[in-house]
């Protein structure tokens, strides 16, 4: 994974991410249909989309291949057919993240343009509500377990992202629109915390509140960038 016209040329910058022997390449030429799934291939892809939705809601550790199957509504035989173990669905769900991932970092120099273009990523790329968001959140946290399979790749995959929204910051400062003494190491980590933090909040605090409390994620997000900016630019977009 590389960032297309990055302005971000410090030795800590994620390398490109590999995609793992599950990826899919996402990309398909202006105008052409999109792809009708079928056989074997189709299917395979069913199982990651509902691998995902598990896994987001209960973890890789709470999630086995029996009620994955189940989850489908394929056989156990039929899901072994395609993936014979848990560790290598993961790796198909994590590519999926890497192909997420590859899209942020796609549209890097557009995030970066102004306060509105980056609003805008959070609600396209980084809405807290979205099955991508509460899947890193999920497995981001799981991954502190040394043992667990996919610790690296979620690592990196947060330092990818850290990356992306540090960069917007880094261009803004040089535009002269943060405050004075703004770090945006600190405020891309922190935007990003939040995010995750928002996911599992979606999940948990957020459906036992009354319909009537105005909190949003996407107003929690603004106000999380709006710390960093001067106050005359947030009249202005």
């Amino acid at each position: 994974m590389s960032a297309q016209g990055s302005t971000v040329d410090s030795p800590e910058a994620p390398p490109p991410i590999a995609k793992g022997s599950g990826a899919r390449t996402s990309a398909r030429p202006a105008g052409e249909p999109p792809e009708i799934r079928t056989g074997a291939r189709g299917r395979r892809e069913e199982i990651i989309d509902g691998a995902a939705e598990m896994f987001a809601d209960h973890g890789y550790h709470g999630s086995s291949l029996r009620e994955i199957s189940k989850h489908i509504g394929i056989s156990h035989s039929g899901m072994l057919h395609h993936f014979d173990c848990k560790t290598a669905l993961l790796d198909g769900v994590i590519d999926r993240l890497e192909e997420h991932a590859q899209s942020a970092l796609d549209r890097a120099p557009e995030l970066r343009a102004s306060r509105r273009a980056l609003l805008q990523g959070l609600v396209e790329l980084w809405h807290p509500a979205a099955l991508p968001i509460r899947l890193l959140a999920t497995l981001d946290a799981e991954s502190v377990s040394e043992d667990h399979p996919g610790r690296y790749r979620m690592a990196r995959l947060r330092k990818v992202h850290e990356h992306i929204l540090e960069d917007c910051f880094t261009s803004f400062a040089k535009q002269g629109l943060l405050r004075a003494g703004s770090d945006p190491a600190f405020a891309g980590r922190a935007l990003f915390a939040q995010v995750l933090n928002l996911a599992v909040r979606e999940k948990t605090v957020q459906p036992l509140q009354h319909r009537s409390h105005d909190d949003a994620p996407l107003k929690d997000l603004a106000m999380q960038v709006d710390i960093f900016f001067l106050e005359e630019q947030l009249s202005v977009d």
